[in-house]
């Protein structure tokens, strides 16, 4: 029995072996088959991330969705940018990642573009659920290859800079980011400090996920020991990207995203695409600077989605995806916008941290997190939707978000995990508290049966 929890807004995943198994793949390549042959798409690619559930999963996944005729070039253990390059390079422009991301050891899961467009999770349930049959007399191909050193070429092809000067920090936290992103910065004439890079999806030294601080404690003690001019780490299938400054300090990715759009609206003028969770100051940059911010819900597939309606040149969110659709092919890419960034450090004569000053302060939160269930969180956010007294400006594209005078607050539910969200941003300390304050306050009394831990 599928547990239909598993297919998301964005993707699918679950835990292995409870939720996302051998058996359970095979009724999905069935769905993405189906998908397939309604576009007219024959071939695809496929790749799987460190996990260590991800060479079986991947396994049954290629002789399951041959069955039905479709051809797979199964390119193996790769980033998720690295699925999706090699599905760009396809006939098709369709391909399938196994990968957890970001989530728990115990955790699996499905990326999936299909004719050049990503497809939701619960796409898929509905193609598995229907009784539409589905056969083939010819079985499909599986064939094997690496896109590596494609990959890595075409951008070394990419960056004209010299960064042989810079000294940096990648920390892969044990992903998949490891089995390329060294090798990329080396082959660009960084001086390379590597931490841990050996794929394990055991993740032995600390969860890949660079946007907790708690993870990022050995990449900041090492920037500052080796005296590095920047540090970068990954998530667990690499389309993350955290950055640390020569001071050590974390870099939120929508300050990233400041430092981005400035760089690329300062050759083109165009549509950048951001998500519900970013700082206003972002948007007002992109204006000051001849370009055209375009808010959208968070999540890869609705940036992906905007960005392609749009036209947009850039596109980013607050959990560490961005999208370079100038001189790249508009996906989330963790280990090329670290090379961006770099690139960006190389042509100043000043440090990360001095470039990285001249942006608009604020005070803000990080992403909070309060754990509810994937049954009822959507419903918690209609309801408070609904009842909450707060006055501003509101925003309804995914949750709550309200604009004051002087900040703003925001809560919606996780697309991926059992979680409400929640961020906070205020011209003062003072004022951020109170719009927090005023957000806790309204969902204590509308939902008093909520435990409110925040973290």
């Amino acid at each position: 029995m599928i547990s239909e929890s598993i297919f998301r807004e964005n993707d699918i995943r679950g835990t292995y072996p409870e939720e996302l198994n051998e058996i359970v793949i095979k009724d999905i390549a069935k769905g993405i088959a189906k998908k397939c042959l309604q576009e007219g798409v024959s071939s695809i690619v496929v790749g799987r991330d460190g996990r260590l559930s991800g060479e079986s999963l991947l396994k049954n996944f290629c002789d399951a969705i041959s069955k039905y005729g479709i051809d797979v070039n199964n390119i193996g253990l790769a980033t998720s940018p690295m699925l999706y390059f090699a599905a760009k390079k396809e006939e098709s422009k369709s391909g399938v990642m196994i990968t957890g991301s970001h989530n728990p050891k115990n955790y699996n899961g499905i990326k999936m573009v299909i004719n050049d467009a990503s497809v939701s999770g619960s796409e898929i349930l509905s193609l598995i659920n229907n009784n539409e049959k589905l056969e083939s007399s010819t079985k499909g191909n599986i064939n094997f290859g690496s896109i590596k050193e494609i990959y890595v070429r075409e951008i070394l092809e990419n960056i004209h800079t010299d960064l042989s000067n810079l000294k940096v920090v990648i920390d892969s936290g044990n992903g998949a980011a490891g089995f390329v992103a060294p090798e990329l910065f080396k082959r660009l004439g960084c001086e390379v400090i590597e931490l841990y890079s050996e794929v394990d999806g055991n993740f032995p030294n600390h969860h890949p996920d660079p946007g907790k601080l708690e993870n990022l404690e050995d990449i900041i003690s090492a920037v500052k020991n080796e005296n590095a001019d920047i540090g970068f780490a990954f998530d667990g299938d690499g389309d993350r990207v955290g950055l640390i400054t020569n001071h050590g300090e974390m870099i939120f990715p929508d300050k990233q995203m400041m430092l981005f759009s400035k760089d690329v609206l300062n050759d083109r003028k165009g549509s950048i695409v951001f998500d519900v969770k970013c700082s206003n100051h972002l948007s007002n940059l992109i204006s000051k600077n001849g370009g055209t911010p375009i808010m959208a819900p968070t999540g890869h597939f609705h940036i992906k989605k905007a960005i392609k309606k749009h036209n947009a040149l850039l596109g980013g969110e607050m959990s560490g995806h961005i999208f370079f659709n100038d001189n790249w092919y508009g996906f989330d890419d963790g280990p090329y916008a670290a090379v961006r960034a770099a690139e960006i450090l190389a042509k100043s004569n000043r440090s990360i941290s001095d470039i990285f000053e001249e942006f608009p302060k604020s005070y803000s939160t990080p992403e909070l997190n309060i754990s509810v269930t994937d049954e009822n969180k959507f419903e918690i956010i209609e309801k408070f939707m609904a009842n909450s007294n707060i006055d501003g400006d509101k925003i309804l594209i995914d949750g709550l978000r309200v604009n004051f005078d002087d900040g703003w607050g925001l809560l919606r539910a996780s697309n991926t995990t059992p979680k409400l969200v929640l961020r906070f941003e205020g011209d003062t300390e003072d004022s951020m508290n109170k719009i927090q304050n005023k957000f806790i306050s309204e969902l204590s009394r509308i939902c008093p049966e909520i435990d409110i831990n925040l973290d």
